[in-house]
């Protein structure tokens, strides 16, 4: 870094482009650094794609403390200085995201953080140009080795990146470079492990830990099953909501604050600093509104528009299908979502009772057993005061048979009682699952069927528009008074001395008008048919697209029945 890194003061954002020196490096104290992601966040990516940028503690730090680290890798940040002789959150996360990449302290940025012709703001809660958004979920079974104590523990399971995607603290078990820390009932750290994202495996999984310097601890594991999948986004009402009434939501830099407090930093932590703001921003923040704005809201469920909207984008309808059609459907979808919630619903409290009554068949056969075995241990105690214990003997032999005996009477009975206990859980669950789905397929040939509908509609509407534009009256009326100007024309013509001439020459004029506007109707006439024609293949098309894909429906759904009155 010495040889090939120049150190220089740093000025501003714009200074540093205009200057545009690759090998000059400006370092900052984590307040300045704070205070330049808070205002200028975008200039920090787009200064640190093309130089290099030192992040180190700011002088109050005499506690050998460190500061969140995350915050700066966020803004592509190369060297986040931290103080190695203290074993925080912050050490422990600076390790775990180099260990994946075998320690050396190296890591490449991604993509969009490198290259010039891409735009990144670390603070956006929207999904990331060119990258598929994921989601993780961690379910934690049990923890084995944890502590030679009878103590009670619990699991943190924290997600550390960008703002969005961190989450802290919402559960104690919870979803979660993701971190997992064991605590016991003094919320003292038995062990904690942290893990790259990128380098996760789903399935089930046994998570050996480590101590707070990041040392492997020789038995502590936790069991956990790992789940990775694309991330669906549900809409973007929020947006929408802030876009129509901006005043009730925070503006860009409180709310980057707010999540600078997410993360763990403080508000005293943030200097301030010169707000600067590029061309690219404005220039960002303008296509970011535009796009916003134009981005139409989706159905609360998306098992049910996605197909529906699918065949809507491929025949290209958007455009052209009118507000009330459009109104028309929405209403089904809604009426269609009120079913399958009201049948939801049901199924829920059908799985509540059912729960309620297989826990009341073993509790009363718990409660049997535990009667008979009391009976057997009265009798034989009664027996022993009455004769002494050295004559019941026998007796006592006898009442220890008959107790094994019962306990394996009772083993088979819950073994049986279990087996149909699950038989009959699985066979409603599937029964549930069945029903739903067939209200799920009933309700996408109800969507296609009006879709149908709405389709030819449309249809006839731009077969009449067609129709209309070749048949207005313009065209005559202009032929008519091209006719007449021509013929007043050779009328106020003073070189014409006679009236048979004058006559010669509009009979003339009448002839070859009469064979222009006779060639101009025909190639109108046939302008028109072709256009016609183009329309009905096109609208041909659409339905036959519509009514494969209504097929293809039916021929999924083939055992389709109507739904179960509630």
């Amino acid at each position: 870094m010495v040889n090939y890194a120049q150190p220089v003061k740093f000025q501003s954002f714009d200074v540093a482009e205009e200057r545009n020196i690759h090998h000059n490096m400006s370092s900052f104290n984590e307040s300045v650094g704070l205070g330049y992601l808070k205002t200028n966040a975008i200039e920090f990516v787009n200064y640190n794609k093309r130089q290099m940028s030192r992040i180190y503690p700011k002088g109050g730090r005499v506690d050998s403390s460190n500061y969140m680290p995350q915050i700066f890798w966020n803004a592509g940040c190369q060297m986040v200085s931290l103080n190695y002789q203290t074993p925080d959150l912050a050490m422990q996360l600076n390790q775990g995201k180099y260990e994946y990449n075998g320690s050396c302290g190296y890591l490449l940025k991604p993509d969009f953080m490198r290259r010039s012709d891409r735009m990144f703001d670390p603070f956006s809660e929207t999904p990331v140009d060119g990258v598929i958004a994921a989601t993780c979920s961690v379910q934690v079974f049990s923890g084995q080795f944890l502590s030679d104590k009878k103590i009670g523990t619990y699991v943190e399971v924290d997600m550390y990146g960008l703002p969005t995607d961190t989450i802290r603290k919402e559960f104690r078990t919870h979803l979660a470079v993701l971190r997992l820390a064991v605590y016991d009932d003094n919320n003292k750290l038995i062990g904690q492990r942290i893990l790259p994202l990128e380098g996760l495996q789903a399935g089930y999984r046994h998570i050996s830990l480590r101590n707070e310097g990041n040392k492997p601890l020789s038995l502590p594991t936790v069991f956990c099953n790992i789940v990775l999948k694309t991330y669906v986004p549900e809409g973007f009402g929020a947006i929408v909501d802030a876009l129509s009434d901006p005043k009730k939501f925070l503006s860009i830099a409180e709310k980057r604050a707010d999540q600078m407090r997410a993360l763990g930093i403080e508000t005293s932590d943030i200097a301030d600093v010169p707000n600067e703001s590029s061309k690219n921003d404005k220039k960002g923040k303008v296509n970011a509104n535009v796009k916003t704005n134009l981005t139409p809201q989706t159905s609360s469920d998306p098992t049910q528009s996605s197909t529906s909207l699918a065949v809507l984008s491929e025949l290209h309808l958007f455009s052209v299908i009118c507000l009330s059609s459009r109104q028309t459907y929405l209403k089904l979808i809604k009426k269609q979502q009120k079913e399958l919630n009201f049948l939801k619903k049901k199924h829920a409290k059908d799985r509540t009772i059912m729960q309620k009554c297989h826990c009341t068949q073993v509790d009363k056969m718990i409660s049997q057993h535990d009667k008979e075995k009391l009976t057997q241990d009265k009798l034989l105690e009664k027996a022993i005061k009455k004769r002494g214990e050295n004559n019941c003997l026998e007796l006592k032999k006898e009442t220890e048979s008959k107790v094994e005996k019962l306990n394996t009477d009772h083993k088979a009975k819950v073994k049986d009682i279990t087996a149909q206990h699950t038989k009959e859980w699985s066979e409603m669950i599937n029964s549930h699952s069945s029903v739903e789905q067939d209200m799920k397929d009933i309700h996408v040939v109800q969507q296609c069927e009006q879709l149908k509908k709405l389709l030819s509609g449309v249809q006839e509407q731009q077969t009449l528009s067609l129709k209309l534009i070749h048949e207005r009256k313009e065209m005559r009326a202009n032929q008519a008074k091209t006719s007449m100007e021509n013929s007043k024309a050779i009328s106020q013509d003073k070189t014409i001395k006679n009236k048979a001439e004058r006559e010669r020459r509009v009979r003339e004029l009448n002839s070859s008008n009469t064979k222009k506007f006779l060639e101009e109707r025909k190639r109108l006439a046939m302008k028109h048919q072709k256009e016609m024609e183009t329309l009905e293949k096109s609208q041909k098309e659409q339905l036959e697209k519509l009514d494969k894909f209504n097929e293809q429906v039916a021929n999924r759904g083939s055992r389709i029945r109507l739904p179960h009155k509630p």
